[in-house]
């Protein structure tokens, strides 16, 4: 059970401004994942505006956190990074195919930093397969996929890497901060690089 903070205003009954509320709706959201009044999912909420934060529209953002909403620290990173590395002469960037080869014209091709490998498993249990992502010198992401070839050729396993045609949304993920941080420092942007399996697009 919960309790509101409430204040007479007149013969109005409010929410007390300091009282933190649902970024959906407004109202004290209870004490579970569900917020009591709208039902919304407060999960990935990082941090809950007060109420009068929420009516001055300061915190509509449910991802707002006290760092700032994670849109604008994914968007100020991104900038930041394609700045760092265009001023060091794009160090590390790869070609990687786009999409599956046509039979008719040359495979088109992309430029830009893996940020994230494609991670899967297909010898042990359980298989797992999560897609990867790609940041173009121009700023635009995409998905990053591989397909396992050369089953009974001497060079088993090898993955052959290709990029989604279409760039997709900003990723709003925390973890974006840190693959973009140790990118950087991979290609002897500001910092020491970590060892990072290079990824071949053949």
């Amino acid at each position: 059970m919960f309790f509101r903070q409430l204040v007479w205003t007149g013969s109005i009954l409010s929410v007390d401004p300091s009282t933190r509320v649902c970024p959906f709706c407004g109202d004290p959201p209870g004490v579970g994942v569900f917020c009591v009044a709208c039902g919304r999912n407060l999960a990935d909420v990082a941090r809950l505006p007060t109420s009068a934060e929420y009516k001055g529209g300061a915190a509509h953002d449910p991802s707002q956190g006290a760092a700032g909403s994670l849109v604008t620290r994914a968007a100020d990173a991104t900038a930041a990074f394609l700045e760092a590395m265009r001023a060091a002469g794009n160090p590390g960037v790869a070609e990687i195919p786009i999409g599956k080869p046509s039979s008719f014209r040359r495979t088109r091709r992309l430029r830009g930093w893996v940020v994230r490998p494609v991670d899967r498993e297909d010898f042990e249990k359980p298989a797992r397969y999560q897609p990867g992502l790609v940041l173009t010198v121009e700023g635009r992401f995409h998905r990053l996929d591989n397909e396992l070839r050369g089953w009974g050729q001497r060079d088993f396993p090898h993955y052959h890497h290709t990029a989604s045609p279409d760039p997709i949304d900003l990723p709003l993920e925390a973890r974006l901060l840190d693959e973009l941080a140790e990118v950087r420092a991979a290609n002897g942007v500001g910092g020491e690089p970590p060892a990072r399996a290079p990824v071949s697009g053949a």
